[in-house]
């Protein structure tokens, strides 16, 4: 599972930093969000289940990863201008779907492998997967995807359910389990996206 939790790290770098590429940042402000999304999740999760020292102070390629992704994000986006950074912020929906699916299921794997039961391994799972994009959202000054209506976090729980429900419940492996899972994931989201589905308002519109 860490070469796919090393994936995700690098999917929410890059998008840390896109997220803010129309945004007045200096290049170190901008990798400090992408740095900060591709570990926020995992952070949080490693706290909750009081894992510490946490996984990217115990193992430094994570943070290494996550800045080395970002640098390279800042000089694409660079490169490239704000206005082809926005159209690739658009195409890089898919890769967050992606890096959403590969956390969530990392996050359960994760603490169904220190012993924890199924409910926690999921909301460990949901954790992982939503924590860094509410923490990008929120630093690019944006609504976050979990509190707009957006089909993020349905999709993150539910892939989070069906991969431990696999593993624990069947005689399913763990990769072939997270496959799936995380297929679920992905092809919710991404269903969601090109649809346009969205969770119905806490209240009627006026």
């Amino acid at each position: 599972m860490e070469a796919v939790e090393i994936a995700g790290t690098v999917v929410f770098a890059i998008s840390g930093v896109v997220a803010v590429a129309a945004r007045p940042l200096d290049w170190f402000g901008a990798v400090v969000v992408g740095v900060v999304t591709a570990l926020g999740g995992g952070t949080i999760r490693g706290l909750i289940l009081g894992v510490t020292p946490v996984f990217w102070i115990d193992d430094q390629v994570f943070l290494i990863t996550a800045v080395g992704g970002a640098v390279v994000a800042v000089a694409v986006v660079h490169a490239v201008g704000h206005a082809s950074a926005r159209r690739l912020e658009e195409s890089l929906a898919l890769i967050d779907a992606a890096g959403l699916a590969l956390f969530a299921v990392v996050g359960a794997a994760i603490a169904i492998d220190l012993g924890f039961g199924a409910v926690t391994a999921v909301v460990a799972g949901l954790l992982t997967g939503v924590g860094g994009g509410v923490i990008r959202d929120v630093l690019s000054g944006r609504t976050p995807l979990v509190l707009s209506g957006e089909i993020y976090a349905t999709a993150a729980l539910l892939g989070a359910v069906v991969f431990v429900g696999l593993y624990e419940l069947t005689p399913v492996s763990e990769p072939l389990a997270g496959v799936i899972g995380g297929t679920a994931i992905f092809g919710l989201r991404v269903l969601a996206i090109r649809r346009s589905w969205s969770l119905p308002s806490l209240t009627r519109a006026a």
